[in-house]
């Protein structure tokens, strides 16, 4: 269960964002897209090639450090948001569900914040919608959604990828939260599919999934198949495990990198809000 008490985290964090850059800005940021418009957003430190127009001197004596100014750049972009909501994803403490679904609620109202459009999706065999396009969302609605879904057997990414991008019409971005235990080739056909929108793949993973555990003779269950195997754990077994899982997330990211998409992954073990900083500068960059 998402705890509704994550939304008030997501205040707090908010908050202390704000707080951390009163330093130099003197408001706070109004969008998390910068470009040539003509709205301030804030500002950044002086690297060789920046344009030194955009150099803010009462900074600098204000800091004795160089910044230039950025602004706003003047785009109407929604973001999309998908979650896997498969059996594979219904597993670990933190439960992976739980963590993706939180972290999409997290970029949702980041967006919303910065006054972006956004659509949050969770996916499996089909796709289903909880949101509609909008600004000022019912994030405790949504909580009590996503609690409330059933998780279905297999995750079908690249049927429901297609059918999902036959829905964008205007200018996107899109996120895909997942653990992407599936065979590369649906990725890719994915990824192809999306080749003219800004792509973000978040791969999740429980902490025992990339360092497993157990040892011994052991009964092994699919979540999605619900198929049982029966085998033998050896430090050699793990080793192989951990070899082939190395292999199949490099494939993920190599195929990102092929069809200009940002690849990032997380473990569950990890702090909730340094995962979720990384991904949404992997948004915003």
């Amino acid at each position: 269960m998402i705890d509704s008490d994550f939304l008030k985290e997501l205040d707090r964090f908010n908050l202390a964002l704000k707080k951390n850059s009163v330093g130099i800005n003197e408001g706070e940021q109004k969008s998390s897209y910068t470009g040539e418009g003509m709205v301030f957003k804030d500002h950044k430190k002086y690297v060789p090639g920046d344009d030194i127009r955009r150099m803010d001197w009462k900074a600098y004596a204000r800091t004795n450090q160089f910044y230039v100014r950025r602004f706003e750049k003047e785009k109407n972009v929604t973001l999309h948001i998908l979650v896997d909501r498969s059996s594979s994803m219904d597993y670990g403490n933190p439960n992976k569900y739980e963590y993706a679904g939180k972290m999409g609620l997290a970029i949702a109202y980041m967006a919303s914040n910065t006054n972006d459009r956004f659509r949050y999706s969770v996916f499996s065999e089909t796709i289903t919608d909880i949101s509609s396009a909008r600004r000022n969302p019912e994030m405790a609605e949504m909580v009590d959604t996503l609690n409330n879904l059933r998780k279905t057997p297999e995750s079908l990414i690249e049927e429901c990828v297609t059918e999902y991008s036959k829905r964008i019409q205007n200018k996107s971005s899109i996120i895909i939260i997942s653990d992407f235990l599936t065979d590369t080739e649906g990725i890719e056909s994915s990824l192809k599919r999306l080749k003219n929108i800004d792509t973000v793949l978040v791969n999740v993973f429980d902490r025992k999934e990339l360092r497993p555990d157990i040892n011994g003779d052991k009964i092994l269950r699919d979540p999605e198949s619900g198929s049982k195997i029966r085998a033998y754990l050896t430090k050699r077994s793990k080793k192989d495990y951990r070899h082939r899982l190395d292999e199949h997330t490099g494939r993920i990211e190599e195929l990102a990198d092929m069809y200009g998409a940002e690849y990032i992954k997380v473990s569950t073990g990890e702090d909730f809000f340094d995962s979720f900083i990384s991904v949404w500068k992997a948004l915003n960059q």
